[in-house]
């Protein structure tokens, strides 16, 4: 898990920094990241640059970008577990595009971030603020 039990209250305390991942983002030698270890390794990004509060992307906080994150994390919400959100990660067509875990993958695309999010709300099982709130706290 990447997050302590119980989780951080993802309005008002801050954000625990899950360790760093052993074998790093990218694919290790034996092949391509499975489906739920690519979304530990953003949730983990992720979490780490809305706590850090710079170097965040630019486009993060475009108006476009928030409404897409959030229209995804609509999407995703029926979905009850990490492992039926990692089976549906592993359908979307973005993969081999950026590897999981680096700020090229979550800065590209609202739907990575939006799976991210889903990812910590599972673990915690609480649900995130919007986007924009995530963003402005």
């Amino acid at each position: 898990m990447l997050l302590p039990p119980g989780g951080p209250d993802l309005l008002h305390e801050p954000w625990s920094s899950p360790p760093a991942p052993a074998a790093g983002p990218a694919a290790s030698a034996a092949g391509p990241v499975s489906a739920d270890r690519a979304l530990a390794l953003d949730a983990a990004r992720l979490t780490r640059l809305l706590e850090l509060r710079t170097g965040q992307p630019a486009r993060w906080a475009a108006p476009a970008f928030c409404r897409e994150v959030d229209l995804v994390r609509c999407h995703l919400g029926p979905i009850r577990t990490r492992q039926m959100l990692a089976a549906s990660f592993g359908r979307e067509a973005f993969h081999g595009q950026a590897a999981p875990g680096t700020d090229q993958a979550l800065g590209g695309s609202a739907v990575r971030v939006a799976y991210a999010l889903r990812w910590l709300e599972l673990g915690d099982d609480r649900q995130v603020p919007s986007w924009r709130a995530l963003l402005e706290r």
